[in-house]
């Protein structure tokens, strides 16, 4: 159906992990085309390299930007505008928009899209904390009327999908759980298998990960602060220590402040082969701050997740025990120095559940209705 269009994904920046997923695309359209900015050196905003990719009907856009920094309820980010975009949008049959992250362009980029009769999709995580904000309110009510000029939001999780309906505006949302491509994970689904039969808690001697960025919105230091608060209060009779994996502005303070040998620092590790071996070895990831894909990657591994309500809203989504989802930050501690015992068969095969496949099968879904609506109202 769609082997004939062209569809447009506009992001403020392009991340490795968004663009291996958005490249499955490419077999059910005719041209695939991701817009971006050039982002920012490191961190969450760091851009892919796409200079190398194979496939002839994927093509980024990269476009002059002006950045501007912007302060949320739980995060700093970045916003970009890049007025050149509206060069583009005409070329295409579809939009796919991030959504209130890239206000500054999705105002004017929508009412533009809706002139062209272009079907759009807004593309969001909602809002994940419990309590709503006066901030949030603001925001709420500013995207509200590009929100009702879409025609489709996709949803990162189904605490978003909830959100969006009743707060931003989405009589037509729909939950799309925020992924990554799994390809690589289906190739390593008996290695995963193995590692979870294999399994066994030692109790005295409990190893944590940690895989991310590094910055202070994610907790590590207050992370880092607990391991060592552990090894205290126990007297070696039960030990903790935690791998820290990943770069980022905290990174150097860490290092330089925290020597213990129970905390060891790797810094950021791009060979898979050498990253699963942590995932595998270790008994617990755990997820201080925000976050999502993080939780959904090691749940791949077949490694369980402890973090905290309102990470990014698809830890509700994708943790099957609700026992490692803890309401505060003070909870980790006593959670820690009492686990003793862990199911990990309970992601047995997790891939075949949230294979990136069903998150593109769910999108064709949705542009697919949005078309025959407007073909029947012709």
């Amino acid at each position: 159906m769609f082997k004939d269009k062209k569809v447009l994904i506009v992001q403020r920046v392009i991340t490795s992990y968004r663009l291996e997923l958005l490249k499955e695309l490419a077999s059910h359209f005719k041209e695939v085309g991701i817009i971006t900015s050039k982002g920012e050196s490191k961190g969450t905003l760091k851009k892919a390299k796409h200079s190398a990719i194979e496939l002839d009907n994927v093509k980024v856009i990269e476009l002059k930007s002006l950045k501007f920094g912007y302060s949320g309820d739980s995060r700093s980010t970045s916003l970009f505008l890049y007025p050149s975009v509206v060069k583009h949008i005409n070329k295409y049959d579809y939009l796919i928009l991030e959504g209130t992250t890239n206000i500054l362009n999705n105002s004017y980029i929508i009412p533009l899209a809706r002139l062209f009769k272009k079907q759009i999709v807004w593309w969001d995580s909602g809002y994940s904390l419990n309590i709503r904000t006066t901030k949030r309110k603001v925001i709420d009510a500013a995207v509200r009327p590009l929100i009702k000029m879409t025609h489709k939001q996709m949803a990162y999780s189904s605490k978003g999908g909830a959100y969006i309906k009743a707060y931003m505006g989405g009589k037509h949302a729909f939950t799309n759980l925020n992924t990554i491509n799994t390809t690589y994970f289906e190739s390593i689904r008996n290695e995963v298998k193995d590692s979870i039969e294999s399994y066994k808690l030692n109790t005295k001697h409990i190893k944590l990960l940690y895989v991310g960025v590094i910055e202070e919105r994610k907790k590590i230091e207050e992370l880092i602060q607990v391991v060592i608060k552990l090894n205290k209060t126990n007297n070696k009779e039960k030990t903790y220590s935690i791998n820290i994996i990943g770069g980022g502005n905290q990174l150097d303070y860490l290092q330089s402040n925290y020597e213990e040998e129970s905390i060891r620092f790797h810094g950021p590790i791009y060979d898979k082969e050498q990253l699963k071996q942590f995932y595998f070895k270790s008994d617990l990831f755990v997820l201080p701050g925000d976050g999502g894909l993080a939780i959904l990657q090691s749940l791949l591994y077949g490694l369980p997740v402890l973090c905290l309500y309102g990470a990014d809203g698809t830890e509700e989504d994708y943790i099957k025990d609700k026992s490692f989802l803890l309401n505060d930050f003070k909870e980790i501690h006593p959670f820690l120095n009492s686990f003793n015992s862990i199911d990990r068969d309970l992601y047995l095969d997790y891939v075949d559940e949230v294979s990136s496949k069903y998150w593109i099968q769910k999108l064709l879904n949705a542009l697919k209705t949005n078309t025959q609506k407007s073909s029947t109202s012709v």
